[in-house]
């Protein structure tokens, strides 16, 4: 064992020098193997995903808990198992996340061009109003978890590593407009090569759709070709799509037990008062998704039922974008929602109105800076701190560290921005609180997307309360 552990070979190539290495890879071989039986025995795509999300948990708990606090476990088998297990999560979730551009772009082209006329400004005011209203339902409910469970920002003193505090700290020197100004293209191949650009893309998407809505008029025969193409792009990306998510249920497995085991029980336990605030929050926030659903006439039961693998995923995948492909096909295949509003509203939901990373989440951070430097806590403050976290959420992309921009422009709006560097231990379990965050993100657009389609008047409720018909990913 000794001899392994000193060797570059395998700790620094390879990643297998011990034994507690060695056992966690063939554990998780193990679990892949039984979710392949149970796909082999024609075991349903959501009591997989359900089953995927459990044994993931366990095995993250057995891992750590099973190596502890043994050297050999926490400076080298901790890293070198995350490195395996990412293998199989990671990959998975870049396979998802390679779709999200094309789908992102192909979809607001396809909306502006169908959508005729002036519907197109009504949905998009409508689109902005829904999303904004929830995420400032979110940040109301994130200032009244902190109270409930009597958080304070001192609590949560840390130091944040040296890239993350660089990176947070010229977010935090920007101005507001210099901030949106950086949302502007000017390299369409940069753009389209990085999910964090998702609100570039969309510009970008939006003005090409300008053209050909133009060109559809002015020289419909030169461009009907184009329009064509993009029709086929779209229909391939889905179908790629389709064969990616019959994965889904193994990177689950190695995601969610990856996140337990990279942080380690010792700091999830050392942070559980913030994490219990934080998913106390989600908790209500789904819950004020029920009212409003029953104030639409739309059963909150069917909506969960139906929406619940989509949600599962976010919550393992941690990423709005890449959940965005998936979100899709829930809304227009089950939920009743028409085409052109879930493209339009599940897209800019990607980076608009995240309600658990750009709308609980920075609202919780605001006020635990705000009572740590003694800002008086009134009536005025709260007020003022859901309106910038509302507004600071717009441009916010859905990618793995988006709470992370989003805490640093609300607390720089707040007036907090030197305060960025002491509320490292917050951080340091950031995985943890972000699969409930993204979980709400995406939620909360599909719960937009069926509040617009209503709105408009296009909304299927026979599709949304017929049964799920049998899908390819559960062959």
């Amino acid at each position: 064992m000794k001899k392994l552990i000193d060797a570059p070979f395998f700790t620094q190539f390879l990643k297998i020098s011990n034994f507690y290495t060695a056992s966690g890879i063939i554990l998780l071989i193990l679990s892949l193997g039984i979710m392949k039986y149970m796909k082999k025995k024609r075991i349903s795509f959501s009591k997989r995903m359900i089953f995927a999300l459990i044994l993931g948990l366990a095995l993250g708990f057995v891992i750590d808990l099973i190596g502890g606090d043994h050297e050999i476990y926490t400076k080298f088998a901790r890293t070198e198992i995350t490195a395996w297990y990412a293998l199989v999560g990671s990959g998975f979730l870049k396979l998802i996340q390679l779709l999200a551009i094309p789908v992102v772009f192909l979809s607001i082209i396809k909306v502006v061009i169908d959508v005729k006329g002036e519907r197109l400004k009504y949905l998009t005011g409508k689109t902005f109003v829904t999303l904004l209203g929830t995420t400032a339902i979110a940040a109301s409910l994130g200032i009244v978890v902190v109270k409930l469970y009597q958080l304070n920002g001192a609590e949560f003193a840390g130091d944040l590593a040296a890239d993350k505090a660089e990176s947070m700290s010229n977010i935090a020197s920007q101005s507001f407009p210099e901030f949106f100004l950086n949302l502007v293209p000017n390299n369409i191949v940069n753009v389209m090569g990085d999910n964090g650009s998702i609100v570039s893309v969309v510009i970008i998407a939006a003005m090409f759709a300008g053209a050909i809505r133009f060109l559809q008029v002015k020289k419909p025969d030169q461009v009907a070709p184009f329009v064509t193409l993009l029709d086929s792009l779209k229909v391939t990306v889905i179908s790629v799509l389709t064969n990616v998510i019959k994965l889904m249920p193994y990177g689950v497995t190695a995601l969610v037990s990856n996140t337990i085991i990279s942080r380690g029980i010792h700091a999830i336990v050392g942070m559980i008062g913030f994490i219990a605030a934080l998913y106390t929050g989600v908790i209500l926030m789904m819950l004020v998704y029920v009212v409003l659903l029953l104030f639409l006439g739309v059963n909150p039961v069917v909506f969960y039922k139906k929406a619940f693998t989509t949600l599962l995923f976010a919550f393992s995948s941690r990423s709005s974008v890449g959940t965005l492909p998936y979100t899709l096909k829930t809304l227009e295949g089950d939920l009743g929602v028409s085409q052109e509003t879930a493209n339009f509203v599940a897209t800019l939901g990607t980076s608009i109105g995240l309600n658990g990373c750009a709308g609980v989440f920075p609202a919780m951070l605001g006020i635990l800076m705000g009572s740590a430097v003694g800002a008086e806590m009134n009536l005025s403050f709260y007020f003022l701190v859901v309106a910038v976290v509302t507004v600071g959420s717009i441009g916010i992309a859905g990618v793995p560290g988006t709470a992370t921009v989003a805490a640093t422009v609300t607390l720089n709006g707040l007036g907090f921005g030197h305060t960025i560097t002491s509320i490292g231990a917050i951080f340091g379990i950031d995985p943890i609180v972000d699969m409930g965050r993204t979980m709400l993100n995406v939620a909360g657009s599909m719960v937009s997307a069926i509040i617009v389609d209503k709105w408009e008047g296009t909304f299927d409720k026979e599709a949304f309360s017929a049964p799920v018909p049998k899908k390819i990913t559960e062959e």
